[in-house]
């Protein structure tokens, strides 16, 4: 019957906004995942540049993830709508490249949409 289908439809809906509001990833997921892509940005793009210190480079970089881990941390912000988030972060460093990355927190998963590297890169 009608009624019996509507609730069992309803009782679905719940379940899925009460798991997407589960798994909305938290804030310390977020810097975790910037900071490795901006360390993979690092290395892969602006070391490689630089053939004779490129180990070098790397090297620092790496050493170096928990300061560029406070620097994300200090420049995101984010906005919780329970089922998701909205996450900005935007460095603007004279030791680092300039970084905007927008993304969307959702089912345990970051969904970047607008990325801006200084190389003109779009994409992580």
């Amino acid at each position: 019957d009608r009624a019996s289908t509507l609730l069992g439809r309803c009782a679905i809906a719940a379940g899925v906004l009460g798991l997407l509001a589960l798994s909305n990833p938290d804030r310390r997921y977020y810097e975790l995942y910037v900071t490795e892509t901006l360390s993979d940005y690092l290395i892969d793009r602006v070391c490689a540049r630089i053939p004779d210190f490129s180990d070098i480079c790397r090297e620092f970089t790496i050493e170096h993830e928990d300061d560029l881990r406070a620097i994300v941390r200090d420049r995101t912000k984010r906005s919780n709508f329970g089922l998701f988030s909205l996450y900005y972060t935007e460095i603007e460093l004279p030791v680092l490249p300039a970084v905007e990355i927008r993304a969307v927190g959702a089912a345990a998963r970051f969904f970047p949409y607008d990325v801006r590297f200084p190389d003109g890169t779009d994409e992580l």
